[in-house]
């Protein structure tokens, strides 16, 4: 059993190897001129880029994104590929893109769940490492607390889900493409509920989409509809899975390719599960401008803080009046989270009674 174990580690990090060598083919390799300010965060494991936008108002408290790496990645490929840069100076907010520790053969990882990807029992406390890096953001410039989010590819999806299970007391949201969360529920026992997001390609063969053992019963970890639907126990959910529209978010593949599944029934406030399925997308899927708009829209959708008490109040006015209704128009058919108003996934007819009805003064 010794022998299949470590056979079965090696498996993983090969497999892993591969498919990171062959997403970071499809990293967009070219300068993006968005506007954004950089600074480098000094931390014990070196200096930590933190990108912001270049103008604020003054006294703006900012949404702050933290992106991570797959496995044997780091943090400047990964942003190449998700160009999450791209959206800082339209959406206000910071992004930090920090590297995980290097392994005995050099490679970098973080110690996510325990099927991924701590491969040499290392146990580096890469969760603590993150909290304080959010917290050393939280002190030296004006964070949205109610608006700190994580997202990752591969091992950083799974090392997403850790924070989750493990800082549910800071974290608002997170959104995994291609990882999982822990294969035994007991693994995670978040202190409250958390936004969760799974992205997911069904032709994945490296985490795939229905879950996947590398020695059977050992080394598993759960499929993309099950991590959702862990979570949406975790988060006190009493609907079950409804369909929630499509969205085109990948170059190759024809028409709106992913598939949107909402648990949002019945949720604590604070906590929703959702899942993208990609139709016949791999690992590491050649994404279009927008994805990083939708995945950035989903993330500062899905906050902390309670709903608001005037929903259809788009333009935060204090009344439900005609400035909203064309507001809403013009995102009329979109998929826009903001202007749905009843949650089924598009703007829409119903949206448009939700308002109706809510005309006037807002309450209180």
């Amino acid at each position: 059993m010794r022998r299949e174990v470590q056979n079965g580690m090696t498996m993983r990090r090969d497999v892993l190897n591969s498919a990171v060598a062959g997403s970071l083919v499809l990293a967009h390799a070219i300068s993006y001129a968005h506007a954004y300010d950089t600074e480098q965060l000094p931390t014990e494991r070196g200096n930590v880029p933190l990108y912001l936008p270049s103008d604020v108002e003054p006294g703006s408290d900012l949404p702050l994104v933290i992106s991570l790496h797959g496995f044997t990645g780091n943090g400047t490929e990964h942003e190449n590929y998700f160009n999450l840069r791209s959206q800082i100076d339209d959406r206000k907010f910071m992004l930090c893109v920090p590297d995980g520790l290097r392994n005995s053969q050099g490679e970098r990882f973080w110690n996510g769940t325990n099927f991924c990807c701590d491969f040499e029992g290392q146990a580096t406390d890469d969760s603590g490492f993150l909290r304080g890096l959010i917290e050393q953001v939280i002190a030296d410039h004006p964070v949205d607390l109610d608006s700190i989010h994580v997202v990752g590819h591969s091992n950083g999806g799974f090392m997403s889900y850790r924070m989750a299970c493990d800082h549910a007391d800071l974290i608002a949201s997170i959104a995994s493409l291609a990882g999982a969360t822990f294969n035994d529920p007991s693994d995670c026992v978040p202190s409250e509920p958390v936004h969760v997001l799974q992205i997911h390609g069904t032709a994945d063969d490296v985490i795939a989409y229905d879950g996947s053992c590398i020695i059977p019963f050992f080394f598993c970890h759960p499929g993309a509809e099950q991590s959702v639907s862990t979570w949406s126990q975790y988060n006190q959910c009493e609907g079950g899975f409804k369909p929630g529209g499509s969205l085109d978010l990948v170059n190759g593949l024809s028409g709106a390719e992913t598939d949107r599944t909402l648990v949002s029934e019945g949720c604590s406030d604070r906590g929703t599960a959702e899942l993208w399925s990609i139709n016949g997308g791999n690992h590491g899927p050649s994404f279009n401008a927008n994805f990083r708009r939708e995945l950035v829209d989903w993330l500062l959708a899905h906050r902390r803080s309670s709903p608001d008490a005037c929903p259809t109040d788009l333009d935060d006015d204090g009344f439900v009046d005609g400035s909203d209704l064309s507001l809403l128009l013009a995102e009329w058919g979109t998929t826009s989270e903001a202007f749905d108003l009843d949650g089924d996934g598009v703007v829409g007819a119903a949206d448009l009674g939700f308002l109706f009805a809510a005309w006037g003064e807002c309450p209180g």
